[in-house]
């Protein structure tokens, strides 16, 4: 059943693109993805996600890409006292749009994702609560890199245990591959004795894209680090939503 919902979930987050793009604001619309390649206007802009800062992170978001852009402050306008942290769709898509992620595939993720939550009662039409992933009816997923199984929010344990293992993977010049980071997924997976879904899977390859390893052909431990502690990495790739070209 939970494979079923997956499969349904990654069929919603695609057929949801094109008709992303179609309802897109003609401020976003068409959009080619950002020129991520100056870090450094990132890190200015957005003093919050960089080394060193004190601001801290958001451990009810498990996503660690929304946790970054939380972090960023980019999410701030949406906030509530007492209130589920949700976030437009379209606000999604036009944040990711400028780190990289292009708006049709973040935003067809997105709309998965609500679609997900309006089945549980977590969301209203067109926002997503960004502090309930874990209620995404189809995309959520156990075995994740930085929460316990059935956790809600980020394991300081569990992200070190994730992190000490990918280092023990990495070369000497701290250096990983896709099949480090498939492999490290699997083996926590395998030790809480769930099955790694599609979307798992998926989660694992947007990461290894996001940090530059279609590109380069891998990626920087220290950036695994930084990301799954919602800082900006050195490097920065342009993922796609649902890439099979891995």
């Amino acid at each position: 059943m939970k494979s079923f919902l997956a499969a349904t979930a990654l069929s919603l987050a695609v057929i949801g693109s094109p008709l992303f793009a179609q309802a897109a604001p003609d401020a976003i619309k068409g959009v080619p993805p950002s020129n991520v390649s100056d870090r450094s206007e990132l890190a200015a802009k957005y003093p919050g996600i960089e080394e060193g800062s004190l601001r801290p992170e958001d451990p009810k978001i498990l996503c660690p890409f929304h946790r970054m852009l939380e972090r960023a402050g980019l999410y701030d306008s949406s906030k509530r006292d007492q209130m589920p942290l949700t976030v437009s769709i379209i606000k999604i898509a036009s944040y990711a749009h400028e780190f990289g992620c292009k708006v049709v595939g973040c935003g067809g993720v997105a709309t998965a994702a609500s679609g997900g939550q309006l089945t549980q009662g977590a969301t209203t039409f067109g926002d997503v609560n960004v502090e309930a992933l874990h209620k995404a009816f189809g995309l959520a997923h156990d075995c994740g890199l930085t929460f316990a199984k059935g956790g809600t929010t980020v394991s300081n344990e569990v992200r070190s245990k994730t992190l000490a293992a990918l280092s023990s993977r990495a070369t000497s010049e701290g250096h990983l591959t896709l099949q480090d980071l498939e492999a490290v997924k699997e083996n926590i997976c395998a030790a809480q004795r769930v099955q790694n879904n599609p979307v798992g899977k998926t989660e694992v390859r947007l990461i290894y894209a996001f940090l530059g390893g279609k590109s380069r052909g891998y990626i920087d431990y220290a950036d695994v680090e930084r990301f799954l502690h919602a800082e900006l990495p050195k490097t920065i790739g342009e993922p796609e939503a649902f890439d099979s070209s891995f």
